[in-house]
């Protein structure tokens, strides 16, 4: 319910939003995708169970297409997507311990493994979900016409499967876990 009433106050509450704050923030936002994209490649080696290995592979594609979106989305706000924002730089660092732990998994068996797996792509999914909710808050409350324009398709295109990410990660994972407690 809270969330309707936000969507409601966004749509007649308009803001200001600052350009260069906005490219920066979209930078930091691209390097998570990018930064998802990595994950997904490295969970697809090490994810052994079937659903989830054919679901990472669509949500592999779809953190693809999010990546060219946003990259589109930079050009047309008159952005340069190669710009490395100081957010960004964290995000990319973030993404990078991320995939170390599941491409060095210090001893983990193979079920523990695969779990680790699913628990990072739960937390990029995490950061890239509240990024995706923000692109559209931004959408619904900027009162620059050009930012609403280009922001909104994106935004409606991307946060349903951003949903989907998130929230089906997260019952696979407790699935999982929880078949392996109980073995």
């Amino acid at each position: 319910m809270a969330d309707i009433v936000e969507k409601v106050e966004d749509y007649v509450t308009s803001s200001k939003i600052s350009t260069r704050l906005l490219m920066d923030k979209l930078s930091e936002f691209l390097a998570v995708e990018r930064g998802g994209i990595k994950l997904y490649q490295a969970a697809l080696q090490i994810v052994q169970d079937r659903e989830v290995s054919q679901k990472f592979r669509e949500f592999f594609e779809q953190t693809k297409k999010h990546e060219a979106i946003l990259t589109r989305v930079i050009r047309e706000l008159g952005g340069d997507p190669e710009h490395l924002s100081p957010g960004a730089a964290m995000a990319e660092k973030k993404a990078k311990s991320l995939l170390e732990t599941m491409t060095n998994s210090d001893g983990l068996n193979g079920r523990a493994a695969e779990l680790n797996a699913i628990e990072n792509i739960v937390i990029a999914e995490t950061k890239d979900h509240a990024d995706w909710e923000m692109i559209g808050k931004i959408a619904r409350r900027s009162d620059n016409e050009k930012i609403r324009n280009v922001l909104k398709p994106a935004a409606s295109e991307v946060e349903p499967e951003e949903d989907e990410h998130l929230n089906w990660t997260k019952e696979q994972m407790a699935r999982l876990e929880f078949e392996m407690l109980s073995e």
